[in-house]
């Protein structure tokens, strides 16, 4: 068996996101796992969130 661990970074800019923390990394974890095939394993997919303001 084999364990493989991406990271990925992603940043967006723009207007004040009205999501909560929680409602964001739902969606990431959400249409992230879509993109893998069942057929490969069953991803762990974490999602940190940090808002800064510019």
């Amino acid at each position: 068996m084999e364990e493989q661990i991406i990271r990925i970074q992603i940043k967006t800019k723009g207007e004040v996101c009205e999501m909560s923390d929680a409602q964001i990394k739902e969606w990431y974890e959400s249409h992230i796992a879509k993109l893998f095939d069942p057929a490969y394993g069953t991803p762990e997919i974490t999602v940190d969130v940090k808002r800064t303001k510019a």
